[in-house]
């Protein structure tokens, strides 16, 4: 009889047991994902991520021969640049006491391949900066989106320069 009544529960005790174990798997997951993906920029006030941008682009400096600064990145989700969906170009020039720093996302799609990806969307944020003052002049953007990307774009920066680092250090 006991033998009986065991069979008959041993199934709902396996599938308790299953669900309880998947919900722990779940809460841990989304703990250790809180972890990872807490960025500190992310409390950050967007006109000082965007005066961090604007150093990390200035200690990279002009290519030869310019007289302005005209650098590109990548934002990634995956730290792979072909993957990335999102190409940023930073134009910082002087323009009298102040230097003009444009800022162009341009947002890509792939049509049939993951190869070939076509622009969608482009937008555009213009600002002056003046030491560690920055002022925007013209965004594209809604308060809500400039929060969510503008960290994103700072780690594309720094990743850009770390690799460049790396590059510099097997040439010498």
């Amino acid at each position: 009889m006991e033998r009986r009544e065991f069979l008959r529960n041993f199934p709902r005790v396996i599938i308790i047991g299953a669900v309880a174990a998947h919900m722990f798997m779940i809460k841990a997951q989304s703990s250790v994902y809180e972890v990872l993906t807490d960025q500190p920029q992310r409390k950050k006030n967007p006109k000082e991520i965007l005066i961090e941008m604007y150093k990390e682009v200035v200690e990279l400096g002009p290519y030869k021969n310019e007289d302005f600064i005209k650098r590109e990145f990548h934002m990634e989700l995956d730290n792979d640049e072909n993957n990335s969906e999102e190409h940023v170009v930073f134009l910082i020039q002087n323009a009298g006491e102040k230097e003009k720093m444009i800022i162009q996302v341009t947002y890509f799609e792939a049509k049939r391949t993951r190869i070939i990806k076509y622009a969608k969307d482009i937008k555009t944020i213009l600002c002056h900066v003046k030491g560690d003052e920055v002022e925007i002049k013209k965004c594209d953007y809604s308060e809500d989106e400039v929060k969510s990307m503008f960290p994103d774009i700072l780690q594309g920066i720094r990743n850009k320069k770390k690799f460049l680092k790396l590059i510099d250090h097997k040439d010498k």
